[in-house]
């Protein structure tokens, strides 16, 4: 008898591709990084060839025979997950495993008050969360390891199904006396400012420079930051102002030497909203559990 690698095991290696680091793939995986890498290490011990470049240990490289068997993985689990979720689906609607993607300029403003009253709702249902950028989390959904994204929008979406939940409006946090303080501004008061901003590869970047009508290759004066909370930090030292989504600003976590203003008509926006693959076996369940995000949410 032939022995071949575990469909855990295969997750294993799957987790370590969309993950990129061992311990967070032991994380996604539920177990710990000991078992990961015992999986790992079986499966190549079964195979007769190394999977993973172990020369690199700042990170993970896959040897091109792992790429081979990480590609087999990504084609096998599909399938396998299909016909789990369907037995499921036919014994017991609503249950089991529902991966929910976010944004990371969406989670740590969503998560608190959503996932509990989601819980609340759907007590057979296991969520798990899955933190990831857009482009991220469009191909998660395309390869079928996620089930849900809520992300921002208008985002190219191939032939994914999304919906707009509501559009929420960009804020001007600045240090304080930038402005006039109470005063609402318009696009061209940010003339002449240091304007802060996520990173390329963030879609807030993208949308708030539509947003306020900005070219960010024409405008020398943009800086760079990873993270919201970077931002607003640098602003908070006086390195220049930035722009925030309203959920930002409701979430009570701006430092109080920071003077937040809205904006006149036309106000600059995002929308918010979901994102799910069109065929799914799990349609049912997912169109419940949106309705339910879009009343939480709204």
């Amino acid at each position: 008898m032939q022995y071949l690698p575990t469909t855990k095991q295969l997750q294993y290696l799957r987790a370590l591709d969309q993950t990129g680091h061992f311990r967070h793939a032991a994380e996604l995986c539920h177990v710990t990084q000991p078992t990961l890498s015992a999986g790992i290490q079986e499966i190549e011990r079964l195979l007769g060839l190394p999977l993973i470049d172990r020369s690199r240990r700042k990170k993970i490289i896959f040897t091109p025979f792992g790429l081979e068997v990480l590609e087999s993985a990504k084609q096998v689990l599909p399938a396998l997950e299909r016909l789990s979720d369907k037995a499921r689906q036919m014994s017991q609607p609503l249950s089991g495993p529902l991966r929910l993607g976010l944004i990371p300029t969406m989670a740590p403003y969503l998560l608190p008050s959503l996932l509990p009253k989601l819980e609340e709702s759907f007590a057979e249902i296991d969520f798990q969360i899955v933190e990831n950028m857009s482009a991220n989390l469009v191909r998660q959904l395309h390869e079928g390891t996620i089930d849900i994204a809520l992300m921002a929008f208008p985002y190219d979406m191939g032939d994914l199904e999304h919906k707009v939940f509501f559009e929420e409006p960009f804020f001007c946090a600045s240090k304080k006396q930038t402005f006039k303080t109470g005063r609402q501004l318009s696009l061209e008061d940010l003339d002449g400012h240091k304007l802060l901003l996520l990173e390329d590869g963030h879609c807030l970047r993208e949308h708030a420079l539509s947003a306020c009508k900005i070219q960010s290759q024409a405008d020398k004066k943009t800086l760079s930051a990873t993270s919201l909370l970077t931002l607003i930090q640098m602003v908070n030292q006086g390195h220049g102002i930035t722009l925030l989504p309203e959920m930002v600003i409701k979430a009570g976590s701006i430092p109080a030497n920071l003077d937040i203003h809205g904006f006149k008509d036309p106000l600059p926006t995002r929308k918010v909203g979901a994102a799910w693959r069109r065929q799914d076996l799990k349609m049912q369940d997912i169109q419940i559990i949106l309705d339910h995000i879009e009343k939480t949410l709204t």
